[in-house]
């Protein structure tokens, strides 16, 4: 019987290393939270433990073409990056974790407006992915967790329901 337990331990482990995707630790070089901002935005700048690239993440509320007030992820890293080297209209799907959640997103390659370069922004697909993002900032009391791009990270929380609350809701 012990034998037969020690077997299935050693059968899930294997099993789950092979489903679990890899994420690389981060070390958070600097974050701006909602407070600090005061203009609907918080950012984080981070290194991951492969590489020594300083990496931009931003989120933002902001409306929608639709006058929808969201919330919407930048990845300003992608500089340089193959994935984002044109502007896109049509939106690409990937996912972001939030908390161990996983959220559909909806990405798009936009350009700066005074230089050549490229960043990628995100927003959630759905309407119960979007109101879950935006909840978990509301009641979060620390930084959530978000893994995107094989990297976990910590997003500040301070100052957002005020930000969210002052950013004018959906347009009439």
């Amino acid at each position: 019987m012990k034998n037969l337990k020690i077997t299935k331990l050693l059968i899930s482990l294997f099993l789950g290393s092979m489903i679990s995707t890899q994420s690389y630790a981060t070390e958070i070089e600097r974050y701006v939270s909602w407070d600090d901002l005061k203009n609907g935005k918080a950012l984080i700048e981070y290194k991951s433990d492969y590489d020594d690239e300083v990496k931009y993440f931003e989120a933002e509320i902001n409306h929608s073409r639709t006058g929808n007030q969201r919330i919407y992820f930048t990845d300003h890293s992608s500089l340089g990056n193959s994935t984002c080297s044109y502007e896109s209209t049509i939106p690409k799907n990937s996912t972001i974790i939030f908390n161990g959640q996983a959220v559909k997103m909806l990405q798009w390659c936009k350009k700066y407006n005074d230089t050549g370069n490229f960043y990628l922004s995100m927003t959630p697909e759905t309407d119960r992915g979007h109101s879950y993002v935006v909840n978990l900032f509301k009641i979060a009391i620390s930084p959530i967790e978000i893994q995107f791009n094989n990297e976990k990270t910590y997003f500040p929380v301070i100052g957002f329901t005020k930000a969210w609350n002052s950013a004018g809701g959906n347009a009439i």
